[in-house]
């Protein structure tokens, strides 16, 4: 029988606030004002250290959207006041990856991981830094579809026992994206330990 490839012990789970979007490529007309990153035990989903910050926005490059602003609530004028630099957040972001995966391949957790990839990888560009994604993402909106038939991020939560949301907030939303997981993970355990 072949031996299995060593597994990662920790990924990086994110979750983005940005001014907008665009669509095919998310990231190219608008920035990302807030993240939450947790990093993640790969077994057991648990939570080993997570950080939040909040970035100045950059009125000469990006486009701000009044209507994402209603979803997250952070003003331009916030973001001047409390928010870091670009540049400053990349690092702090980089830091915490390089603490606890090295320059190993990251396993990215999100909801439609493919959105926070973007952002991430905007920001990371600013200050001359990027991640090797490995090929697997765990991406909640796939799970939940799959497990709960919705996609939702405001339906899966509230499923989950979750509180009902106000303004988003990207480390509470991380947060709760993982704990859905971590609970869908649990439920099918018991399923298969009590089928056997």
């Amino acid at each position: 029988m072949a031996k299995h490839p060593a597994l990662p012990k920790f990924g990086l789970a994110i979750d983005w606030e940005t001014s907008g979007y665009s669509i095919p490529h998310y990231a190219e007309k608008h920035q990302g004002i807030s993240f939450g990153a947790v990093i993640f035990n790969i077994e057991t989903f648990e939570e080993v250290e997570s950080i939040y910050c909040e970035v100045k926005f950059d009125d000469s490059k990006y486009l701000w959207d009044d209507g994402a602003e209603k979803v997250h609530g952070i003003s331009r004028e916030h973001l001047k006041a409390k928010g870091v630099s670009q540049q400053e957040a990349a690092l702090l972001l980089g830091g915490l990856v390089l603490k606890w995966i090295g320059t190993d391949k990251v396993v990215l957790l999100g909801h439609r991981v493919y959105f926070d990839e973007a952002f991430t990888n905007q920001l990371m560009a600013t200050a001359e830094m990027s991640f090797t994604y490995d090929p697997i993402r765990i991406d909640s909106a796939g799970i939940s579809l799959a497990f709960l038939y919705m996609t939702r991020s405001d339906m899966i939560f509230e499923t989950m026992g979750y509180p009902a949301r106000g303004a988003h907030n990207a480390l509470d939303d991380i947060q709760m994206t993982i704990g859905t997981i971590r609970t869908l993970k649990q439920f099918l355990l018991q399923g298969l330990n009590s089928s056997v």
